[in-house]
C-alpha cells in the first residue's frame, strides 16, 4: 500500500519543522525529529543516537554556524508503503541577518519510519553541494598571508 497524501504531508511538516527548529536553535526539537536509535549522517560525520545527535548540533550551534541562517526546504521527493519510508529534498542555507546571501546548498536523503508520536527520521543524510567548500578555498586563498 502506497503512502496516503496525509503521511506524505506528515514527513514534509517534519522536514520542515526540524529545519525551523534548527533556525531557532531549538535543539530538543530538532532532535526530535529522530527516533531515540537515529542515524545523521553529514560532512562533519557520522552521529547515531540521541545522544550523539545533540553533541553534534550543540558544538555547531555553538561554534555559530547557525547564526543568522534560515533553511529553504523544497523539491520533496517521498515514497513508501505502510510504515516505512524515503525521502530527498533539497536545501538551501540562507544568512538572513547580515545583507542575504546563500551560505549552502544540499540534498537530503531520508529513511522514515512511523511511530506512535508519528514519523521519524530512522536516518537522515546531508549531502552539501560542493560549491560551498570551492567559495571557502577561495576565501582562504585570498586571505592575507601572516
Amino acid at each position: 500500500m502506497s503512502l496516503s497524501a496525509s503521511d506524505k504531508l506528515a514527513i514534509i511538516e517534519l522536514s520542515n519543522l526540524q529545519m525551523r527548529s534548527l533556525d531557532n536553535h531549538d535543539v530538543d526539537s530538532w532532535l526530535g525529529a529522530w527516533v531515540p536509535d537515529g542515524r545523521f549522517v553529514a560532512t562533519y560525520g557520522t552521529f547515531v543516537g540521541h545522544d550523539a545527535i545533540r553533541e553534534f548540533i550543540n558544538g555547531h550551534i555553538a561554534a555559530g554556524k547557525e547564526d543568522g541562517a534560515r533553511h529553504l526546504m523544497t523539491n520533496y521527493i517521498i515514497a513508501g508503503d505502510g510504515d516505512t519510508a524515503t525521502a530527498t529534498c533539497t536545501v538551501t542555507k540562507l544568512q538572513v541577518v547580515e545583507p542575504p546571501f546563500i551560505i549552502a546548498t544540499g540534498i537530503y536523503t531520508d529513511a522514515l519510519v512511523r511511530t506512535e508520536d508519528g514519523w521519524k527520521f530512522q536516518s537522515r543524510r546531508l549531502d552539501i553541494d560542493p560549491g560551498v567548500f570551492a567559495r571557502a578555498e577561495a576565501a582562504a586563498a585570498a586571505a592575507p598571508q601572516q
